[in-house]
Protein backbone atom coordinates (compact mmCIF):
# COMPACT_ATOMS: atom_id res chain seq x y z
CA UNK A 1 0.00 0.00 0.00
CA UNK A 2 2.77 1.96 0.75
CA UNK A 3 4.62 1.69 -2.10
CA UNK A 4 1.25 2.37 -4.51
CA UNK A 5 1.35 5.78 -2.59
CA UNK A 6 4.58 7.09 -2.97
CA UNK A 7 4.25 6.11 -7.09
CA UNK A 8 1.49 8.13 -6.92
CA UNK A 9 2.73 11.12 -5.05
CA UNK A 10 5.79 10.90 -7.49
CA UNK A 11 3.33 11.00 -10.48
CA UNK A 12 1.79 13.63 -9.00
CA UNK A 13 4.86 16.12 -8.34
CA UNK A 14 5.99 15.24 -11.85
CA UNK A 15 3.31 16.16 -13.56
CA UNK A 16 3.27 19.54 -11.86
CA UNK A 17 6.42 20.35 -12.61
CA UNK A 18 6.19 19.45 -16.55
CA UNK A 19 2.82 22.00 -16.21
CA UNK A 20 5.20 24.54 -14.81
CA UNK A 21 8.18 24.13 -17.38
CA UNK A 22 4.91 23.86 -19.94
CA UNK A 23 3.49 26.99 -18.38
CA UNK A 24 7.25 28.79 -18.78
CA UNK A 25 7.57 27.70 -21.78
CA UNK A 26 4.71 28.87 -23.64
CA UNK A 27 4.75 31.91 -21.37
CA UNK A 28 3.13 34.81 -23.57
CA UNK A 29 5.94 37.49 -23.48
CA UNK A 30 4.80 41.01 -21.37
CA UNK A 31 3.16 44.16 -23.06
CA UNK A 32 5.80 47.23 -23.42
CA UNK A 33 3.38 49.05 -21.53
CA UNK A 34 3.93 52.42 -20.17
CA UNK A 35 1.69 54.91 -18.54
CA UNK A 36 1.72 59.05 -18.31
CA UNK A 37 -0.27 59.90 -15.36
CA UNK A 38 -0.10 63.75 -15.20
CA UNK A 39 -2.00 66.55 -15.52
CA UNK A 40 -3.40 67.56 -18.43
CA UNK A 41 -6.25 70.27 -17.69
CA UNK A 42 -6.70 72.07 -14.40
CA UNK A 43 -4.08 74.61 -12.82
CA UNK A 44 -0.67 72.77 -13.78
CA UNK A 45 -1.83 71.54 -17.16
CA UNK A 46 1.08 72.77 -19.06
CA UNK A 47 3.70 71.06 -17.24
CA UNK A 48 1.61 67.60 -18.34
CA UNK A 49 1.23 68.53 -21.72
CA UNK A 50 4.82 69.41 -22.15
CA UNK A 51 6.03 66.56 -20.78
CA UNK A 52 3.90 64.03 -22.80
CA UNK A 53 5.08 65.68 -25.70
CA UNK A 54 8.05 65.41 -24.90
CA UNK A 55 7.88 62.01 -24.03
CA UNK A 56 6.24 60.91 -27.40
CA UNK A 57 9.48 62.52 -29.32
CA UNK A 58 11.28 59.81 -27.91
CA UNK A 59 8.75 56.61 -27.78
CA UNK A 60 7.02 57.51 -31.57
CA UNK A 61 10.36 57.20 -33.58
CA UNK A 62 11.37 54.17 -31.65
CA UNK A 63 7.57 52.81 -32.65
CA UNK A 64 7.98 53.66 -36.07
CA UNK A 65 11.39 52.47 -36.50
CA UNK A 66 10.19 48.72 -35.21
CA UNK A 67 10.10 49.03 -31.43
CA UNK A 68 12.14 47.18 -28.95
CA UNK A 69 12.82 42.94 -30.12
CA UNK A 70 9.73 43.99 -32.23
CA UNK A 71 7.36 44.90 -29.86
CA UNK A 72 6.00 48.63 -29.72
CA UNK A 73 5.76 50.31 -26.69
CA UNK A 74 2.12 51.16 -25.50
CA UNK A 75 1.97 54.64 -24.39
CA UNK A 76 -1.44 55.28 -21.93
CA UNK A 77 -2.30 58.25 -21.00
CA UNK A 78 -4.81 59.77 -17.69
CA UNK A 79 -5.14 63.42 -16.89
CA UNK A 80 -4.85 63.43 -13.15
CA UNK A 81 -6.55 67.19 -13.11
CA UNK A 82 -4.36 68.47 -10.03
CA UNK A 83 -6.44 65.88 -7.83
CA UNK A 84 -4.68 63.44 -5.46
CA UNK A 85 -7.76 61.11 -5.39
CA UNK A 86 -7.58 60.94 -8.87
CA UNK A 87 -4.19 60.06 -9.81
CA UNK A 88 -4.29 57.41 -6.98
CA UNK A 89 -7.09 55.75 -8.88
CA UNK A 90 -5.57 55.92 -12.56
CA UNK A 91 -1.69 55.16 -10.97
CA UNK A 92 -3.86 51.95 -9.06
CA UNK A 93 -5.51 51.44 -12.79
CA UNK A 94 -2.37 51.30 -14.86
CA UNK A 95 -0.85 48.75 -12.08
CA UNK A 96 -3.21 46.46 -11.83
CA UNK A 97 -5.69 46.70 -15.04
CA UNK A 98 -3.36 47.70 -17.60
CA UNK A 99 -0.31 46.13 -15.91
CA UNK A 100 1.74 48.63 -16.93
CA UNK A 101 5.54 48.49 -16.49
CA UNK A 102 6.05 51.71 -15.17
CA UNK A 103 4.38 55.03 -14.37
CA UNK A 104 5.66 58.07 -15.60
CA UNK A 105 4.36 61.87 -14.62
CA UNK A 106 3.52 63.57 -10.61
CA UNK A 107 4.03 67.53 -12.09
CA UNK A 108 2.56 68.94 -9.10
CA UNK A 109 3.79 67.37 -5.70
CA UNK A 110 0.77 66.65 -4.15
CA UNK A 111 0.23 64.26 -7.44
CA UNK A 112 3.16 62.68 -7.07
CA UNK A 113 2.62 62.20 -3.83
CA UNK A 114 -0.35 60.09 -4.57
CA UNK A 115 1.65 58.16 -7.04
CA UNK A 116 4.58 57.20 -4.56
CA UNK A 117 2.12 55.75 -2.33
CA UNK A 118 0.92 53.30 -5.36
CA UNK A 119 4.29 53.04 -6.55
CA UNK A 120 5.12 51.25 -3.12
CA UNK A 121 2.12 49.57 -2.44
CA UNK A 122 1.94 47.81 -6.34
CA UNK A 123 5.85 48.00 -6.39
CA UNK A 124 5.66 49.89 -9.87
CA UNK A 125 8.97 51.81 -10.78
CA UNK A 126 7.52 55.56 -10.89
CA UNK A 127 9.99 58.21 -12.62
CA UNK A 128 7.99 61.30 -10.99
CA UNK A 129 8.32 64.33 -13.68
CA UNK A 130 8.57 68.49 -12.23
CA UNK A 131 7.16 67.74 -8.81
CA UNK A 132 9.39 69.97 -6.21
CA UNK A 133 8.24 68.29 -2.62
CA UNK A 134 11.70 67.32 -1.32
CA UNK A 135 10.19 63.67 0.53
CA UNK A 136 8.51 62.18 -2.62
CA UNK A 137 12.17 60.57 -3.17
CA UNK A 138 12.79 59.88 0.64
CA UNK A 139 13.65 56.22 1.28
CA UNK A 140 13.06 55.32 -2.01
CA UNK A 141 12.78 52.29 -3.73
CA UNK A 142 10.34 52.82 -6.52
CA UNK A 143 10.32 56.09 -6.96
CA UNK A 144 13.06 58.22 -9.74
CA UNK A 145 12.63 61.57 -9.86
CA UNK A 146 13.46 63.79 -13.20
CA UNK A 147 12.68 67.26 -11.88
CA UNK A 148 14.91 68.64 -9.29
CA UNK A 149 13.50 68.75 -5.62
CA UNK A 150 12.78 72.90 -4.63
CA UNK A 151 15.90 72.32 -2.42
CA UNK A 152 18.30 72.66 -5.66
CA UNK A 153 16.54 75.21 -6.70
CA UNK A 154 17.26 77.02 -3.29
CA UNK A 155 21.17 76.06 -3.62
CA UNK A 156 20.82 77.62 -7.25
CA UNK A 157 19.27 80.37 -5.54
CA UNK A 158 21.19 81.34 -2.65
CA UNK A 159 25.15 80.23 -4.60
CA UNK A 160 23.66 83.64 -7.08
CA UNK A 161 23.03 86.10 -4.50
CA UNK A 162 26.01 85.05 -2.27
CA UNK A 163 28.26 85.18 -5.66
CA UNK A 164 26.75 89.29 -6.12
CA UNK A 165 27.36 89.90 -2.51
CA UNK A 166 23.90 90.38 -1.51
CA UNK A 167 23.24 89.78 1.96
CA UNK A 168 19.22 90.37 2.84
CA UNK A 169 16.56 88.76 0.92
CA UNK A 170 12.14 89.19 1.92
CA UNK A 171 10.18 85.88 1.03
CA UNK A 172 7.13 85.77 -0.04
CA UNK A 173 5.20 82.18 -0.86
CA UNK A 174 1.84 80.81 -0.83
CA UNK A 175 0.14 78.25 1.59
CA UNK A 176 -0.15 75.43 -0.79
CA UNK A 177 3.09 72.73 0.05
CA UNK A 178 4.75 74.13 -2.97
CA UNK A 179 5.21 77.50 -1.31
CA UNK A 180 5.56 76.46 2.03
CA UNK A 181 8.72 73.85 1.36
CA UNK A 182 10.11 76.60 -0.99
CA UNK A 183 10.66 79.11 1.71
CA UNK A 184 11.70 76.54 3.78
CA UNK A 185 14.74 75.59 1.44
CA UNK A 186 15.53 78.88 0.51
CA UNK A 187 15.57 80.16 4.44
CA UNK A 188 17.96 77.11 4.80
CA UNK A 189 20.10 77.51 2.09
CA UNK A 190 20.38 81.17 2.20
CA UNK A 191 21.69 80.86 6.06
CA UNK A 192 24.59 79.02 4.89
CA UNK A 193 25.60 82.00 2.77
CA UNK A 194 25.05 83.65 5.40
CA UNK A 195 22.29 86.19 3.89
CA UNK A 196 19.71 87.04 6.34
CA UNK A 197 16.13 86.70 6.12
CA UNK A 198 14.54 89.99 6.28
CA UNK A 199 11.26 88.97 6.15
CA UNK A 200 8.74 86.10 5.26
CA UNK A 201 5.28 86.51 4.13
CA UNK A 202 2.66 83.93 3.76
CA UNK A 203 -0.76 83.96 1.68
CA UNK A 204 -3.62 82.36 1.02
CA UNK A 205 -3.39 80.85 -2.54
CA UNK A 206 -7.25 82.45 -3.27
CA UNK A 207 -6.26 85.71 -1.94
CA UNK A 208 -7.21 87.87 -4.05
CA UNK A 209 -5.46 90.90 -2.42
CA UNK A 210 -1.83 90.35 -1.29
CA UNK A 211 -1.16 93.60 -0.84
CA UNK A 212 -0.79 93.25 2.70
CA UNK A 213 1.91 90.93 1.91
CA UNK A 214 3.71 93.19 0.19
CA UNK A 215 3.48 96.00 1.77
CA UNK A 216 5.22 94.08 4.38
CA UNK A 217 8.25 93.07 1.53
CA UNK A 218 8.77 96.95 0.97
CA UNK A 219 9.03 97.86 4.67
CA UNK A 220 11.52 95.59 4.89
CA UNK A 221 13.89 96.74 2.26
CA UNK A 222 15.76 93.86 1.23
CA UNK A 223 18.11 93.70 -1.38
CA UNK A 224 16.13 91.15 -3.12
CA UNK A 225 12.44 88.99 -3.65
CA UNK A 226 12.15 85.45 -3.45
CA UNK A 227 8.68 84.14 -4.36
CA UNK A 228 7.05 81.20 -4.58
CA UNK A 229 3.72 81.19 -5.57
CA UNK A 230 1.59 79.39 -8.54
CA UNK A 231 0.88 80.22 -11.70
CA UNK A 232 -2.42 83.06 -10.73
CA UNK A 233 -1.22 84.08 -7.26
CA UNK A 234 2.25 84.43 -8.77
CA UNK A 235 0.77 86.91 -11.11
CA UNK A 236 -0.96 89.06 -8.24
CA UNK A 237 1.98 89.34 -6.40
CA UNK A 238 4.39 90.49 -8.73
CA UNK A 239 1.53 92.87 -10.46
CA UNK A 240 1.19 94.19 -6.62
CA UNK A 241 4.87 94.62 -6.14
CA UNK A 242 5.25 96.59 -9.78
CA UNK A 243 2.37 98.87 -8.34
CA UNK A 244 4.32 99.24 -5.45
CA UNK A 245 7.18 100.27 -7.69
CA UNK A 246 9.56 98.80 -5.21
CA UNK A 247 12.65 98.22 -7.51
CA UNK A 248 14.31 95.37 -6.64
CA UNK A 249 15.34 92.08 -8.60
CA UNK A 250 12.78 89.72 -8.31
CA UNK A 251 13.48 85.76 -8.46
CA UNK A 252 10.53 83.31 -8.72
CA UNK A 253 11.48 79.90 -8.94
CA UNK A 254 9.90 77.30 -11.35
CA UNK A 255 6.44 79.53 -11.79
CA UNK A 256 8.01 82.53 -13.27
CA UNK A 257 8.98 79.80 -16.15
CA UNK A 258 5.13 78.64 -16.81
CA UNK A 259 3.44 80.10 -19.46
CA UNK A 260 0.19 80.55 -17.57
CA UNK A 261 2.15 82.79 -15.22
CA UNK A 262 3.84 84.78 -18.00
CA UNK A 263 0.20 85.04 -19.64
CA UNK A 264 -1.22 86.64 -16.54
CA UNK A 265 1.29 88.80 -15.81
CA UNK A 266 2.07 89.90 -19.29
CA UNK A 267 4.42 93.01 -18.61
CA UNK A 268 4.51 93.42 -15.35
CA UNK A 269 6.18 89.60 -15.71
CA UNK A 270 9.59 91.49 -17.42
CA UNK A 271 12.41 91.06 -15.62
CA UNK A 272 11.77 88.38 -13.30
CA UNK A 273 14.52 85.77 -12.69
CA UNK A 274 13.86 82.31 -12.93
CA UNK A 275 16.73 79.33 -12.12
CA UNK A 276 16.11 77.51 -15.26
CA UNK A 277 17.19 73.69 -15.09
CA UNK A 278 16.98 73.96 -19.17
CA UNK A 279 20.46 75.55 -20.87
CA UNK A 280 19.60 76.53 -23.85
CA UNK A 281 23.39 77.77 -24.75
CA UNK A 282 23.47 73.95 -25.60
CA UNK A 283 23.36 72.76 -28.90
CA UNK A 284 20.82 69.79 -28.45
CA UNK A 285 18.88 71.20 -25.98
CA UNK A 286 18.81 74.14 -28.60
CA UNK A 287 17.73 71.61 -31.48
CA UNK A 288 15.32 69.75 -29.01
CA UNK A 289 13.08 72.65 -28.69
CA UNK A 290 13.06 73.83 -32.38
CA UNK A 291 12.17 70.63 -33.17
CA UNK A 292 9.41 70.60 -30.39
CA UNK A 293 8.03 74.25 -32.12
CA UNK A 294 7.89 72.38 -35.15
CA UNK A 295 5.78 69.67 -34.16
CA UNK A 296 3.97 71.20 -31.20
CA UNK A 297 3.95 74.64 -31.89
CA UNK A 298 5.77 77.74 -30.44
CA UNK A 299 7.15 77.31 -26.87
CA UNK A 300 9.46 79.10 -24.41
CA UNK A 301 12.26 77.81 -22.62
CA UNK A 302 10.52 75.09 -20.21
CA UNK A 303 11.81 72.56 -17.93
CA UNK A 304 8.69 69.45 -19.10
CA UNK A 305 9.58 68.96 -22.55
CA UNK A 306 13.37 68.28 -20.96
CA UNK A 307 11.68 65.96 -18.44
CA UNK A 308 9.48 64.41 -20.35
CA UNK A 309 11.91 63.73 -23.19
CA UNK A 310 15.13 62.43 -20.50
CA UNK A 311 12.21 59.83 -19.14
CA UNK A 312 11.28 58.65 -21.77
CA UNK A 313 14.98 58.56 -23.05
CA UNK A 314 16.13 56.48 -19.79
CA UNK A 315 12.55 54.44 -19.97
CA UNK A 316 14.12 52.68 -23.10
CA UNK A 317 17.37 52.02 -22.34
CA UNK A 318 15.74 50.20 -19.17
CA UNK A 319 13.38 48.30 -21.39
CA UNK A 320 16.55 46.97 -24.06
CA UNK A 321 17.87 46.25 -21.06
CA UNK A 322 18.93 42.15 -20.94
CA UNK A 323 17.47 41.73 -17.14
CA UNK A 324 14.46 43.33 -18.02
CA UNK A 325 13.94 42.04 -21.66
CA UNK A 326 14.55 38.38 -19.94
CA UNK A 327 11.52 39.06 -17.31
CA UNK A 328 9.52 40.49 -20.27
CA UNK A 329 10.37 37.21 -22.21
CA UNK A 330 8.96 35.29 -19.68
CA UNK A 331 6.15 37.28 -18.55
CA UNK A 332 6.99 37.91 -15.17
CA UNK A 333 5.23 40.64 -14.36
CA UNK A 334 6.75 42.06 -10.99
CA UNK A 335 10.12 40.52 -12.21
CA UNK A 336 10.20 42.80 -15.17
CA UNK A 337 9.34 45.92 -12.84
CA UNK A 338 12.04 44.53 -10.31
CA UNK A 339 14.34 44.31 -12.74
CA UNK A 340 13.35 48.15 -14.21
CA UNK A 341 13.96 49.72 -11.09
CA UNK A 342 17.31 47.92 -10.99
CA UNK A 343 18.29 48.76 -14.41
CA UNK A 344 17.61 52.44 -13.64
CA UNK A 345 20.54 52.42 -11.07
CA UNK A 346 22.65 50.90 -13.95
CA UNK A 347 21.70 53.38 -16.55
CA UNK A 348 20.86 56.31 -15.00
CA UNK A 349 24.12 58.45 -14.02
CA UNK A 350 24.31 60.27 -17.92
CA UNK A 351 23.70 64.26 -18.88
CA UNK A 352 19.79 64.20 -20.75
CA UNK A 353 18.54 67.66 -22.27
CA UNK A 354 17.98 69.22 -18.41
CA UNK A 355 20.72 70.23 -16.23
CA UNK A 356 24.39 71.99 -17.78
CA UNK A 357 26.72 70.10 -19.91
CA UNK A 358 28.79 68.70 -16.73
CA UNK A 359 25.98 67.81 -14.35
CA UNK A 360 22.91 65.80 -15.28
CA UNK A 361 21.13 62.76 -13.46
CA UNK A 362 22.16 60.46 -10.96
CA UNK A 363 20.37 56.89 -10.43
CA UNK A 364 21.89 55.15 -8.13
CA UNK A 365 20.28 53.37 -4.86
CA UNK A 366 21.47 56.21 -2.39
CA UNK A 367 20.54 59.02 -4.59
CA UNK A 368 17.26 59.27 -7.03
CA UNK A 369 17.56 62.58 -8.75
CA UNK A 370 19.40 65.43 -10.25
CA UNK A 371 22.82 66.38 -9.30
CA UNK A 372 23.13 68.90 -6.50
CA UNK A 373 25.60 71.20 -7.97
CA UNK A 374 26.22 72.97 -11.23
CA UNK A 375 22.27 71.88 -12.41
CA UNK A 376 20.94 75.47 -13.24
CA UNK A 377 21.31 78.19 -15.23
CA UNK A 378 19.34 81.50 -14.54
CA UNK A 379 16.83 83.09 -17.36
CA UNK A 380 14.55 86.21 -17.11
CA UNK A 381 10.87 87.03 -18.19
CA UNK A 382 11.35 89.06 -21.48
CA UNK A 383 9.11 90.82 -24.52
CA UNK A 384 5.73 90.68 -22.01
CA UNK A 385 5.60 87.13 -21.24
CA UNK A 386 6.04 85.61 -24.65
CA UNK A 387 9.20 84.74 -24.37
CA UNK A 388 12.47 83.54 -21.71
CA UNK A 389 15.93 84.95 -22.65
CA UNK A 390 19.15 83.81 -20.85
CA UNK A 391 20.91 85.61 -18.63
CA UNK A 392 23.93 86.12 -16.60
CA UNK A 393 22.48 85.83 -12.88
CA UNK A 394 26.17 88.01 -12.22
CA UNK A 395 24.72 90.99 -14.42
CA UNK A 396 20.95 90.88 -13.46
CA UNK A 397 21.54 90.62 -9.40
CA UNK A 398 24.58 93.55 -10.10
CA UNK A 399 23.51 96.17 -7.45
Amino acid sequence: MHRIIQLLYRSAATAGLLVAVGAAAYAEPLKLVICHVDDRSGSAADTGIESLNGLKMVIDPLNEAGGINGQKVELITYDTKTDPQLAANFGTRCSEDDKGLLIIGGSPSAVANSLVTVANQTKTPLYILAAAAPNVTDNAEYQFRFGPKVTQDSIAVADALSKNGIKSVAIINNSVPFGISGAASATEELAKKNITVATQQTYDVAATDVSPQVINLMQADAEAILVYPYPADGARVIRTIRQMDIDKPVIMPRVGMMKAFRDLAADTGNGVLVPSSVDTTRPEVAELFKKYSEQFGPLAISPSPAQGYDAGTLTVAVLKDEKVQAAIQAGDLQGARDAIRDATTRHGDFVGMQGTAQSGYKFSKSHHGPTDEGFFVFVKVADDGKSLEAVDAAAALKK
